[in-house]
This record gives structure tokens, sequence and C-alpha cells, in this order.
């Protein structure tokens, strides 16, 4: 990092991290700092054979408003989190499930995140990697997001009791 500007993309992989959105606000600097560093987006990858599995599992702690207030409503597990703040949603590992179970996967991920883009793969093989994985720009023209059309948002409806 001493030598500014050397990198070409700095791709940061956050495995086990229950919530990304913590990490994402690092990267956006003020430009008055001079950072050339941007958070070009968050890609999450999904095991098509489990995910649905891991969204159904019981969340073992309640998020606190402050110490008098708690949420009312469902508790999200770390996919839930992990796919709420992506742009894009690579399912992986398609090939181990029929067309009915993906198909179920793609639904509950886009009832989830209506905004990310969906990417199935079969054992990590991309097409390429600019504006699969790479170069997205999902954070350039903020305001021209097309939400639009998307729906009003539940939380995984599939997921409330």
């Amino acid at each position: 990092m001493e030598k500014k500007g050397a990198f070409d993309y700095i791709l940061l992989e956050t495995t086990g991290l229950a919530d990304p959105g913590n990490i994402a606000p690092l990267f956006w600097v003020d430009e008055g700092l001079g950072s050339t560093i941007y958070l070009d987006g968050i890609v999450t990858l999904v095991d098509a054979k489990n995910i649905l599995t891991c969204l159904d599992e019981p969340v073992k702690e309640t998020v606190q408003d402050d110490e008098r207030h708690s949420h009312e409503g469902p508790l999200m597990t770390t996919a839930h989190l992990q796919i709420s703040h992506a742009d894009v949603v690579v399912i992986n590992k398609s090939d181990l499930v029929d067309d009915a179970d993906l198909l179920a996967v793609r639904e509950r991920i886009a009832a989830i995140n209506g905004l990310a883009k969906i990417h199935v793969t079969q054992r990590g093989q991309v097409p390429h990697l600019e504006g699969f994985l790479l170069d997205l720009h999902a954070y350039n023209d903020v305001g021209a997001l097309d939400v639009k059309g998307k729906g009003h948002s539940h939380l995984d409806p599939v997921g409330q009791p």
C-alpha cells in the first residue's frame, strides 16, 4: 500500500464475516483524501445445495436497537445478511441440485435481495471475470439504480413464521 496506485485490484474475501455491511463503509472514503481505492461491488457466493438450509437455521442471538429496545419481527441468519448486502450473488454447485431446487434457490435469493444480479455456476467456473465478479461499478451512479418495478420488499417472506 506504500506504493500508491500500484494495485490493479484489491479483492477482499470475507468468508465467515457475519455482516459485510460493517466492512463496506471502509471503502467510501472522502474524495478530498485522494484515495484511489473504491468499493466496486459486493459479491456473495452461495452453495446451491445448502443455502436453503442455511437460511432456515435458527437464529441464536437477538438484534438490539439499544439497551432498552429490541427489534420485533424476523431475525436474520448470516446467510440473510450476506445476500442482502450483495450486488452480485453467485449460486455455485448448481450441478448438485435439480431444476426445481435451483429455481427455489433463485426465488428465495430474489425475495431477500431483488436488486442483486444472480449468476449460476458449476464447480466455480465463471465465463469471465470482468463484469461478472470484477469491474462491477455498482456504486458509480447510485441515483441511476432501477428500483422501480422491483416490488415492495419483505425480507425473505419464505423464512418468516
